[in-house]
């Protein structure tokens, strides 16, 4: 017996309306009232392909149709193509809802496609008796011929643009057709002649053009004469991108920062309430992951577990404006609580005592502090107020020549808690020839051991701004959006989850190793105060290969976990419902 997936789909019924203002349908200029009444209309799918447009460029350019249909529509300008950015691969999960691991097709050969386990949507939408008849319309000769095939009732190659939207207008005049499909590919291979950017005219000339053509399509299908009777999906949507440079303050290190892969989807129908869906920046998941949990006694060998570094002086503080940052959760102490008797952590210091030369981030009751000292003087910053908690919080650690003093600041949570300074500092003598450690430090003043998880270990060869503290601090790793990326020199995420060491993932390759008796822990902790990476989100907007699982929650047509589609559902709310058979 087959599995079937309960999906809520884009025609669920809303059988309550909280606003009794009319609204206009964009296609027929129909007049709604929002009246909780079924449809009756016959569902059909029209699905528009634009090969190579950027959907960060259609948003800067607001083409007039495409921006038109943002009121009744749920879409998206984030999309995320395939990581092969291109037309081949792309192409295959548009039509399969599975992507090139599944469907075999990972460039530009589409005789690679297993359409046997991973058929196109209309095969199966023919084979359940949801559609009767289909047609294809494509600027590409491997697509229809390749792809397409006989799985469409209608498939033709067409040499241009045009002859491409003259004959979906002369299928949309006929009522044969459940499902139209048309293919465009002049942006693309404008793109490739000139670039992909909005900086580019015959590139913004282009997808204009396509604008056109996608509204004389709109014209077409207003003027069916069934049009009352039906009820269309309006797919339009880009493959992908196509290649280009961004500036460096546009380059945020994610996939939404590859123009290659930047696509944009518009699911659209006359009574969709807009849904306009952003790429995601802030969303509170759980913290996880696994890490190494520093405890024990560092005076017995075989104790405690740290991580070490012979960074060979690189970490000397001396005339250098400095910036150190760390994740830290605490766990319980013997006693059932999260006071210890001031262990150091994460430093750069034999002794972090007295006026010892170095630097070093420790635990001090219930506080956390920070220290800095030049052998003869010490600037320490005890937090305030107090953290006793098992919470994951962010420390940032930062110290900066001025004349003749150093200045050091202390921050929690991305918040200053306290600033001092060093006057007279004796800037040569701010070393230590002691390894940088994470962890329990050989010389501690009590017997309250360590025990915490470190992670997001960053140092920085400059004075960070209070601001990009406060913007950074909350986040669980960086890239190259951070502006002062280019001073980053040591970033040890320290959750690599197996091995001997917590890797550099700087340029400049210093790997920490692991002491002690150590394991890999897994933690899922959800926290009040971090962003944390969000794996796989570019899932968390619509992309190519979601395009078929939307298609089959409109027709109605039960999905099989057999199937094992890749893609996911976007469903819409309705503004309002007509009366059956006006």
């Amino acid at each position: 017996m087959k599995k079937i997936i309960s999906l809520l789909g884009m025609a669920a019924i809303i059988t309550t309306v909280s606003c009794n203002k009319d609204k206009s349908d964009m296609l027929s200029g129909t007049d709604y009232k929002n009246d909780p009444a079924l449809t009756t209309g016959e569902r059909k799918v029209l699905f528009v392909v634009l090969d190579g447009v950027r959907g960060n460029t259609v948003r800067s350019l607001q083409p007039a149709v495409l921006w038109g249909m943002r009121d009744s529509a749920v879409y998206t300008w984030a999309g995320v193509s395939d990581a092969s950015g291109t037309n081949g691969a792309n192409w295959a999960s548009m039509l399969t809802g599975v992507l090139p691991a599944k469907n075999g097709v990972t460039d530009e050969d589409l005789s690679k496609a297993n359409l046997t386990d991973y058929p196109l949507f209309t095969k199966r939408l023919k084979d359940a008796g949801i559609i009767q008849s289909s047609a294809a319309f494509c600027a590409s000769a491997a697509l229809s011929q390749q792809l397409i095939g006989n799985n469409m009732d209608v498939n033709k190659v067409l040499a241009t643009d045009e002859e491409v939207t003259a004959n979906t207008v002369a299928e949309l005049a006929k009522d044969e057709a459940d499902v139209i499909f048309a293919e465009y590919n002049d942006v693309d291979e404008v793109g490739k002649q000139y670039g992909y950017d909005e900086s580019i005219p015959e590139y913004v000339a282009a997808i204009q053009q396509a604008d056109q053509q996608v509204g004389k399509l709109l014209t077409a299908l207003r003027a069916r004469k069934n049009y009352a009777k039906e009820d269309w999906l309006v797919i339009v949507s880009s493959n992908k991108g196509g290649k280009w440079t961004l500036p460096a303050g546009e380059d945020d290190g994610t996939v939404f920062s590859m123009p290659e892969l930047n696509s944009f989807t518009f699911f659209y129908n006359p009574r969709f309430v807009a849904a306009p869906i952003a790429r995601p920046e802030k969303i509170r998941v759980a913290y996880e992951g696994r890490a190494v949990r520093m405890q024990g006694d560092p005076k017995t060998t075989g104790a405690f577990n740290r991580a070490e570094l012979n960074d060979a002086g690189a970490f000397n503080i001396t005339t250098k404006e400095m910036t150190f940052e760390c994740k830290i959760k605490m766990l319980k102490n013997a006693s059932g609580n999260y006071s210890y008797g001031h262990p150091p952590f994460f430093g750069k210091t034999s002794a972090r005592s007295g006026s010892t030369a170095g630097w070093a981030f420790f635990r001090n009751g219930n506080k956390f502090a920070f220290y800095v000292a030049d052998g003869s003087v010490k600037s320490e910053l005890p937090s305030d107020p107090d953290y006793p908690d098992g919470n994951w919080h962010a420390l940032t650690g930062v110290v900066r020549p001025s004349g003749t003093s150093l200045m050091t600041s202390f921050y929690v949570d991305g918040k200053l808690v306290k600033s001092g300074s060093i006057a007279n500092a004796k800037f040569a003598s701010i070393t230590s020839t002691a390894n940088t450690i994470i962890g329990p430090f050989p010389e501690v003043f009590s017997t309250t051991w360590l025990n915490a998880y470190i992670t997001d270990v960053r140092i920085w060869n400059a004075a960070l701004p209070e601001e990009v503290i406060k913007t950074w601090a909350e986040r669980t790793s960086i890239n190259k959006s951070h502006p002062y990326y280019s001073k980053l020199i040591g970033y040890w995420s320290c959750m690599e989850g197996s091995g001997k060491q917590f890797v550099d993932l700087s340029p400049f390759k210093r790997n920490y190793n692991l002491v002690g008796t150590y394991t890999w822990d897994e933690f899922a902790d959800p926290s009040g105060y971090l962003y944390p990476a969000i794996p796989n989100f570019e899932r968390y907007v619509p992309n190519p290969v979601d395009i078929p699982m939307v298609i089959y929650n409109w027709m109605k047509q039960p999905v099989s976990l057999d199937w094992k589609l890749d893609g996911k559902t976007w469903p819409a709310t309705y503004r309002d419902f007509p009366q059956i058979n006006q």
